[in-house]
């Protein structure tokens, strides 16, 4: 008799209370959101609303922004919503309000140009080339863990006009597509060696002296530009500010044989070489063609200098195959 009294007090001690508790969780206030985000098509009351049952918390009861956007649900519209689905709710002042944002996910820029560009380049397109988009609008959205696939459906590149126009297609989940279109501007870009610093008139440059920098190929004259390793142990012929281009009428080889300085003429005949001094008639660095006259003879030879105040002439009658100061 007293186990079965025991086991009435636990009961009423332990099960009762969990009921009521129970009973006072269902009975919690219905509660309007501040703000609510849906990632489908519709807005559901539990969206707006918290303290609803299952049922009510999963019916729909308006179609969702568009990707991306947002809409505002007035106080007076969400009151109409509560009294038509019999939720206790009333608006505390006119001013209330839900912001509803429908988000999505994105394609990007990125992957747009990849698709562009390997059409574009089918086309001749160079490959160092950027596009600069006049028409169509970015981000292109899609619903969130939608699959989606960018197809080609036609490309145009107009080089004389430096512009291109582009139509994708868009394919969402296999079920929807939309097309997009894209067009704008062709920069072909170049890189061209500029002065890293001031550079002094008579100067031989040296690999700090230059960087490379980026430049559309429209601002500058491509016959002009030069290599970096071709402006290494060149003299600057006249001065140049950091940062202006380098091209080859700036540079010329190092003088080693300077006009009229005596310089040493070495013969070369028959496997025999012979020296004799003679008076440079022009300025020339190593490798260029130079004229030289003899001091003995008073004649004038081409020769090429092949070192500091040293020119070789070959005399088998042809022409010395050297190059000409830049």
């Amino acid at each position: 008799m007293k186990r079965l009294f025991s086991l009435i007090v636990f009961l009423t001690v332990c099960v009762f209370p969990v009921q009521t508790r129970a009973n006072d969780l269902q009975a919690l206030p219905i509660v309007l959101k501040e703000k609510a985000t849906v990632t489908d098509e519709y807005i559901r009351l539990g969206d707006l609303f918290t303290g609803l049952d299952e049922a009510a918390d999963k019916k729909t009861v308006a179609p969702a922004p568009a990707l991306g956007k947002e809409a505002v649900l007035t106080g007076e519209w969400l009151r109409k919503l509560a009294n038509a689905n019999k939720i206790g709710w009333e608006p505390d002042n006119d001013k209330v309000s839900v912001i509803v944002r429908r988000k999505a996910d994105e394609v990007s820029k990125n992957d747009v140009l990849k698709v562009i560009v390997k059409e574009l380049e089918a086309q001749g397109m160079p490959e160092n080339a950027e596009l600069t988009f006049q028409k169509g609008s970015f981000p292109v959205l899609v619903p969130v863990n939608s699959v989606w696939l960018l197809e080609p459906v036609s490309a145009e590149y107009t080089p004389t006009r430096r512009q291109f126009e582009a139509k994708l297609r868009l394919n969402v989940d296999a079920e929807k597509t939309k097309e997009l279109v894209f067009a704008g501007k062709v920069t072909v870009f170049v890189s061209v060696p500029v002065a890293a610093g001031d550079l002094k008139t008579g100067r031989i440059i040296t690999t700090d002296d230059v960087l490379m920098k980026r430049v559309a190929q429209e601002n500058v004259r491509t016959a002009d530009i030069v290599k970096k390793e071709d402006l290494i142990g060149k003299e600057v012929k006249k001065a140049l500010k950091s940062g202006q281009q380098i091209d080859k009428n700036d540079v010329r080889a190092q003088i080693m044989v300077a006009k009229g300085k005596i310089v040493t003429l070495n013969f070369t005949k028959g496997g025999i070489m012979l020296s004799a001094q003679g008076k440079a008639l022009e300025n020339g660095g190593l490798g260029d063609v130079v004229r030289v006259m003899n001091a003995q003879s008073k004649s004038v030879v081409q020769g090429i200098v092949t070192g500091p105040e040293t020119v070789s002439v070959h005399t088998s009658g042809s022409k010395p195959q050297g190059r000409k100061t830049w």
